[in-house]
């Protein structure tokens, strides 16, 4: 199957008060993030379509490398440049991605589960959803082609869209960006902090992904335990680290929070990274997939990974454990079985061995630093 994606710079961005296409994002511009999204995320071939300030526009859409199309209709609405757009597609089109170019934090891994989906089970409409909330971009089926060129325009694309509802099919994907669109400054200024490229979920991506995930409550629970505690513990070796890089809390908070996403399943922890890097989450699939058990080189620092790795080892549950009583409790339950007795032991030198080295160079015994802190909320 052959899908294109089309994106919509033509407005007037009278809300934004500045040309919203060029404003810049993420290394590049609002446009380029569009682009970048379809284009990584598996289209074929992307076609921008112009028309207020064409002139400053077309020089980054060639840039780019892709194709324009001007809208000389552009006044009239978003509707004539879906029109435009969709005259400039090629005969082959099996499916379009329509993506407003004022939505530009959508994930690259969005466009290729959409793009996955509908080439095994087409549909007239697949819409990306974030817990259960449609969102941008639609992926339109070329059947509707004919109807949407003879639409007078009334009710916009949105009115065609919803009478084939009958025949479409949500997405659900742990995408904040779906759902965000530049419409004023203040959207904009929100935008600069929330990166396309961000390779870590945002905490209420992270709630999505439990959803997703099917992760017990009990196991959410644990996990946000061991998120504050990560993070209390990183706070305290960044304000102690005199040599090495300091960490950073975003990644610790994130990767602690979905360090037990898929626990439902035997060896969650290499499932779990697999599951975070499918959806494009690679800043700390490797973190949750070590997470039970890490090895250190002795003279390179310690990073978020080991943040993680010992937090998660002073909880049981959403209740503090010592080290020692961690393990020994382990060690009761399989103490009949030589092998996992002796892996058990191996774990637990390792964790010792990296608290020794944390609180060697803090100063700070994290247990002592944990029982001082009301973790649960």
């Amino acid at each position: 199957m052959n899908i294109y994606g089309l994106v919509l710079a033509a407005g007037l961005s009278s809300r934004m008060g500045t040309l919203k296409a060029m404003l810049p994002l993420d290394g590049g511009s609002v446009l380029s993030n569009c682009v970048r999204s379809l284009l990584d995320g598996g289209v074929s071939e992307v076609f921008v379509v112009t028309g207020y300030k064409a002139k400053t526009v077309e020089p980054e859409v060639h840039k780019l490398g892709i194709n324009s199309v001007y809208n000389p209709d552009y006044e009239q609405g978003m509707f004539s440049s879906v029109i435009t757009g969709i005259h400039a597609l090629p005969d082959d089109t099996s499916a379009f991605f329509v993506l407003p170019v004022d939505i530009p934090l959508v994930r690259s891994s969005t466009i290729r589960a959409l793009t996955f989906d509908f080439n095994n089970s087409p549909v007239d409409i697949l819409y990306p959803a974030f817990k259960g909330k449609r969102g941008h971009p639609p992926l339109i089926s070329a059947k509707l082609i004919p109807e949407i060129l003879q639409h007078d325009g009334n009710g916009g694309l949105r009115k065609i869209l919803e009478k084939h509802d009958s025949n479409s099919r949500e997405k659900n994907m742990p995408d904040l960006g779906i759902l965000h669109d530049l419409d004023t400054p203040e959207d904009y200024t929100t935008a600069l902090r929330f990166s396309r490229d961000k390779r870590f979920p945002l905490l209420e991506e992270c709630e999505a992904l439990w959803e997703l995930s099917e992760t017990p409550e009990g196991t959410q629970e644990h996990c946000k335990a061991v998120s504050k505690g990560a993070c209390l513990i990183t706070k305290a070796l960044n304000a102690t680290r005199k040599n090495g890089p300091l960490l950073d809390m975003d990644i610790v908070q994130s990767a602690a929070l979905m360090h037990d996403v898929a626990k439902t399943r035997k060896n969650h922890e290499t499932i779990g990274g697999n599951i975070l890097a499918g959806y494009g989450f690679t800043g700390i699939s490797e973190i949750v997939a070590s997470h039970r058990d890490t090895k250190i080189d002795h003279n390179s620092p310690l990073t978020e990974k080991e943040m993680v790795f010992l937090a998660d080892k002073f909880f049981k549950g959403t209740k503090l454990i010592n080290l020692n009583k961690r393990y020994e409790n382990t060690m009761c339950k399989w103490a009949d079985d030589p092998e996992a007795a002796k892996a058990i032991k191996g774990r637990q030198e390792r964790a010792e061995n990296l608290m020794i080295r944390y609180e060697n160079e803090t100063k700070i015994k994290i247990m002592d630093l944990l029982s001082d802190q009301e973790l649960i909320s």
